[in-house]
């Protein structure tokens, strides 16, 4: 009897059938339908009642199902404690993140590492989601800060905050006297965005074909400080992260709210599904980045 076998037993069991769990394992069906075979003849009874596209367990099945739940609760436990463990010692952890976080969140966040964890060596790479995404999946990363949503077989992940999108605009438009403004006032202005390969963009478009905006797009850049170096000409204006109004903020741009309509990005961490992080080192992105972000919404607020 071994632990993935009793892993797929116990999604079949919770998820009710062979399908369903074989997507929440990350494997095929038949690997799985496979493995209980396995464990069923290795306890000489059959775990399930097959009638016709439904399954339900045997008295065997119930039997073993709180035993095998109580057994993997444990096992997750032991993982847990010996990658708290280990990560007390010398090792490399390796994080990728965003380039519309990494000015403003990571300075904070790798000082944090370093003192927590000193003997940890720290690597940073700093792409757009889908290519950091490709390497968290082929194991080159152990960890990932971007916008969600990111949605994959092989991927974990968990909110981290929410951060506001403000509308950035030069100092001399005839809004930027204006403490919020309007949906209605961004009707006719031109737009500056990032390319489609980032997830920012995507999330602007979102929004403004939800809020039924079709803003003219300008220009489409690779970089933030480019995108303020436009709106500061008098180009267009654009939706930026709030962190970057105190990260690195334009002397000849106003930053403002959208009193009616708010957008936003939730920022995650994902790690692939068999290589989770710490608890510590979650604890300590949530407890730094959230502060980090509280501060700013504190001092936009003031």
């Amino acid at each position: 009897m071994e632990i993935h076998q009793l892993l797929y037993f116990v999604a079949v069991a919770e998820t009710g059938g062979f399908s369903r769990a074989a997507q929440r394992c990350a494997v095929s069906q038949p690997s799985l339908s496979q493995q209980i075979i396995k464990l069923e003849h290795e306890l000489g009874q059959a775990l399930f009642e097959r009638l016709g596209r439904t399954i339900r367990l045997t008295t065997a099945g119930q039997a073993l199902l709180p035993q095998a739940q109580q057994l993997l609760t444990q096992w997750r436990s032991i993982k847990q404690h010996v990658s708290d463990s280990v990560e007390q010692h010398a090792c490399r952890l390796a994080i990728g993140i965003i380039p519309t976080l990494a000015p403003r969140f990571f300075p904070n966040v790798s000082q944090a590492f370093q003192h927590h964890f000193p003997r940890t060596t720290l690597s940073i790479v700093e792409h757009t989601t889908s290519q950091l995404l490709i390497q968290l999946i082929e194991y080159s990363l152990d960890l990932l800060i971007a916008s969600g949503p990111i949605e994959h077989p092989l991927i974990q992940i968990e909110p981290l905050f929410d951060e506001v999108l403000l509308v950035a605009l030069p100092h001399d438009h005839q809004y930027a006297q204006r403490s919020v403004l309007q949906l209605n006032d961004l009707y006719h202005m031109p737009l500056l965005a990032l390319h489609d390969d980032h997830c920012l963009s995507q999330q602007v478009d979102a929004f403004c074909y939800e809020q039924y905006l079709e803003p003219q797009v300008v220009g489409r850049v690779t970089n933030l400080t480019t995108i303020q170096r436009c709106v500061a000409a008098g180009l267009g204006m654009a939706f930026v992260p709030q962190s970057l109004t105190q990260a690195e903020p334009h002397p000849n741009v106003v930053y403002r709210r959208l009193l009616d309509a708010q957008p936003q990005r939730k920022i995650i961490a994902a790690w692939h599904h068999q290589r989770p992080p710490s608890s510590s080192v979650l604890d300590l992105l949530r407890t730094n980045l959230g502060a980090s972000q509280k501060a700013e919404v504190k001092r936009q607020k003031s």
